[in-house]
């Protein structure tokens, strides 16, 4: 087996552990709200968006700081620090007291951490280019597949040890995600003779404002906000489609729900990458885009529990398509030397949508229903495949002269 796909395995693995150490008790996070006191479901929608979307605001500012240190000292060292410093904040976490504690821990997490970032940086710096589209949904597909066994998992652990002892669990799993990247991932990296200032900052401002690279991010912020709207609220769907009878059952087929759809997204995030390679990511994200907002129309009325668990299947399909298509145009038009700096500064700037997509969801489903959400992320996932017709054509390559950035 070569050097890159060495690498390449280690870190997919790796990407799955620590997704699914995350995973094991975000998805409960409205639940554990009313361990410290927040009871009314309105409530609870508002401040789980609140909570989604503060990490997004420190992640986007801290992310183009670990590209520019992914570019100055490897990447390796950016996903170990990423996966260890995200144990610590589930740690914190399990010891939180108050809606307060949460939040600071939130904001710490953004800070810290950026475990598919830093490692999508990674690989994408080690593969050859003709096998990016392959790779990068592969990488997608660890995170829909540490998506899956995480709140499934989770669960069981939240059913028998309650929301902190998830959170618990989680920190260890996300702290051997860090030993296998520090032990197996390898990396010949060598550092770039360092650049004058002031061509440095003309280097950056191509790679900014390059056609390509502009394009690409746009894509990407669009992808993030139909992502995360309805994420912090979806739990609370669930439990109201249970009602008050199955509230005992609203932890595991929270999991259940979200395991499932999770395990079609990792199946589908890897052909889709495949076909993006062959095809063209332009058609794989407009059709991913266009079934998954047909997908969060249904599942705003699902009528039933069972409907539901269909419909998020194909759900989980389609969405898979949609990040490894947008991280390929940011591949595509970035020079290889400069990948830190590229996906660390498309990252910051997509993080707005992570950020703003949760806050939107929890005032939708505090100000008008639970349900209002999904029907907000089809909106999105229409203006995604909007945006994939209108402006991305042939994604091109930044212009040599960026190479001036090291």
């Amino acid at each position: 087996m070569t050097a890159w796909k060495r690498t390449f395995v280690a870190a997919f693995v790796a990407q799955i552990v620590s997704i699914m150490g995350f995973s094991l008790a975000f998805p409960f996070m409205p639940f554990f709200l009313a361990d410290l006191g927040v009871t009314n479901q309105a409530d609870q929608a508002w401040w789980a968006g609140l909570l989604q979307g503060a990490s997004g605001v420190t992640l986007a500012v801290f992310a183009p700081i670990w590209g520019i240190l992914a570019d100055r000292y490897g990447r390796k060292s950016m996903v170990v620090r990423s996966m260890i410093g995200g144990a610590a904040v589930m740690v914190g976490m399990s010891l939180a007291r108050s809606v307060g504690d949460l939040m600071v821990l939130r904001l710490l997490q953004g800070t810290l951490t950026g475990t598919v970032s830093a490692s999508i940086t990674l690989v994408a710096s080690v593969v050859p280019e003709r096998r990016s589209g392959f790779a990068l949904g592969m990488m997608q597909a660890a995170v829909m597949f540490g998506n899956c066994v995480g709140p499934l998992v989770g669960g069981v652990v939240a059913s028998a040890w309650g929301y902190r002892g998830a959170f618990r669990a989680g920190a260890a799993i996300l702290l051997i995600g860090g030993l296998l990247v520090l032990f197996f991932c390898q990396e010949n990296f060598r550092r770039e003779p360092s650049p004058s200032r002031s061509s440095a900052g003309e280097g950056m401002l191509r790679l900014l404002l390059s056609a390509g690279f502009v394009t690409a991010v746009v894509v990407l912020v669009a992808v993030r906000l139909s992502n995360s709207i309805a994420g912090p609220i979806f739990p609370l769907l669930v439990q109201d489609i249970l009602g008050p009878a199955g509230e005992a059952l609203k932890d595991r087929t929270t999991g259940m729900v979200i395991g499932i759809a999770s395990l079609s997204g990792a199946c589908g995030a890897g052909l889709l990458g495949h076909f993006g390679d062959r095809w063209g990511h332009r058609r794989v994200l407009m059709a991913s885009a266009s079934l998954a907002a047909l997908t969060s129309v249904l599942t705003a009325y699902a009528p039933s529990l069972a409907a539901l668990y269909g419909i998020r299947i194909v759900f989980g399909f389609a969405v898979a398509g949609m990040m490894p298509a947008a991280n390929a145009f940011i591949r595509q038009a970035a020079p290889r030397h400069s990948m830190g700096k590229a996906f660390g500064f498309a990252g910051s700037i997509s993080m707005l949508g992570l950020a703003v997509g949760p806050f939107l969801g929890g005032w939708l489903g505090k100000c008008c229903s639970i349900r209002a959400p999904f029907l907000a992320t089809a909106v999105c996932q229409v203006l995604v495949f909007a945006l994939a017709m209108a402006l991305v054509r042939q994604p091109q390559r930044a212009a040599e002269p960026v190479a001036v950035l090291g």
